[in-house]
C-alpha cells in the first residue's frame, strides 16, 4: 500500500509547471515551481509579483485548447486563486474573436466600491479596479489573441497592459 506522500510525488513528477502553476503553492520544500508567492502576487503594481502572472500566463499559453471559452474559464479561475479578475463568464454570449485582440480589464478581488474621504458621495460611489490607486493611476488590461491553429485547436497569446 502507498503512502500518500508517495502519491504526492508521483502526481508532482509528472506534471510540467514551467513557468509557474499553482499546483502546491507556498510550499518551498517542493520541486513544483509556483506562481504564488508569500508576498502576495496580487501586487500586482510590483515589478517581480507581475513577473510571475507573466510567467504563469505564457505557461498558459505553451498549451493549445479545444475550447476557448472554457479554456478561458480555467484562466479567471487560476487567476482568481491570484487575487485578481476579469469580467468573463462561459455563460455570456461573448466569444473570444479570432478576428482581433479581447481586451478584459484586470481588477484586484474583483475591484471596490464605495467611498473614500477624499471622494463627493453626491457624484455615486467610487468604483475602481482594486489596481490604479495602487499604481500610479494605472489599471492592468490583459490583451488575449486567439489563433486558430492547422489542427483547429486554439492557442493564445496574452499579454499584460497598462491602461
Amino acid at each position: 500500500m502507498k503512502k500518500f506522500k508517495e502519491i504526492v510525488a508521483l502526481i508532482e513528477s509528472g506534471e510540467s509547471e514551467d513557468g509557474g502553476g499553482f499546483g502546491t503553492p507556498f510550499q518551498p520544500s517542493r520541486t513544483t515551481r509556483s506562481a504564488a508567492s508569500d508576498f502576495g502576487v496580487h501586487r500586482i503594481e510590483n515589478d517581480t509579483q507581475l513577473n510571475r502572472i507573466k510567467a504563469f500566463l505564457s505557461s498558459f499559453t505553451n498549451r493549445e485548447y479545444l475550447d476557448p471559452r472554457g479554456a478561458l474559464s480555467m484562466l479567471r479561475a487560476k487567476m482568481n486563486i491570484m487575487g485578481l479578475d476579469f469580467d468573463f463568464t462561459p455563460a455570456t454570449k461573448l466569444m473570444p474573436s479570432p478576428e482581433g485582440p479581447n481586451t478584459f480589464k484586470l481588477k484586484r478581488f474583483g475591484g471596490t466600491f464605495g467611498t473614500t474621504p477624499e471622494h463627493d458621495l453626491s457624484k455615486g460611489f467610487l468604483v475602481t479596479d482594486g489596481i490604479a490607486e495602487f499604481n500610479g493611476g494605472k489599471g492592468i488590461d490583459m490583451v488575449v489573441e486567439v489563433i486558430i491553429t492547422n489542427n483547429n485547436l486554439y492557442k493564445f497569446e496574452i499579454s499584460l497592459v497598462s491602461s
